[in-house]
């Protein structure tokens, strides 16, 4: 259980930056993980190799503009496309599993926490497209155009 909200924490500090990668709170000695709590930590780990994959073409993309909002946009707009399935798969996945874990705990705090941290990590990738899409606009306005 609290793995899962270590995980859940992490992943809604890790979203907006990508780059950077929060660190997790280790398991207590006692605390034995659960095989959904493996199976779900093995899909976040997935996802997160996607995203890292996701912010190297975004860069990539905002790199060729040169200066060409136009174009670097259109770059931009065709990686969040491609990603946005994953993002989208993640969120349901996550989902499942912080209402599973709700469902089988009946400590009243650990469900608070658990919708808070549902509640973030939904707000952080959802809003995640927007960011990006916001930096990528600052930074090839910021790029001198191509001659």
């Amino acid at each position: 259980m609290i793995k899962a909200l270590s995980l859940a924490a992490a992943l809604a500090l890790a979203a907006p930056a990508l780059a950077v990668a929060a660190p997790q709170a280790a398991p207590a000695a006692a605390e034995a993980k659960s095989p959904e709590e493996i199976a779900f930590e093995a899909r976040a780990d997935a996802f997160k190799a996607r995203m890292e994959q996701m912010q190297s073409e975004f860069g990539a993309a905002i790199g060729e503009a040169h200066g060409d909002e136009a174009r670097g946009m259109a770059a931009v707009d065709a990686v969040l496309a491609r990603y946005q399935p994953d993002i989208t798969s993640f969120l349901n996945d996550f989902d499942q599993f912080i209402d599973t874990q709700i469902a089988t705990n009946p400590d009243e705090t650990a469900h608070q926490a658990l919708i808070g941290a549902k509640a973030a990590v939904r707000q952080s990738l959802e809003g995640l497209p927007g960011q990006m899409r916001t930096g990528a606009r600052t930074a090839i306005a910021a790029q001198t155009p191509a001659a």
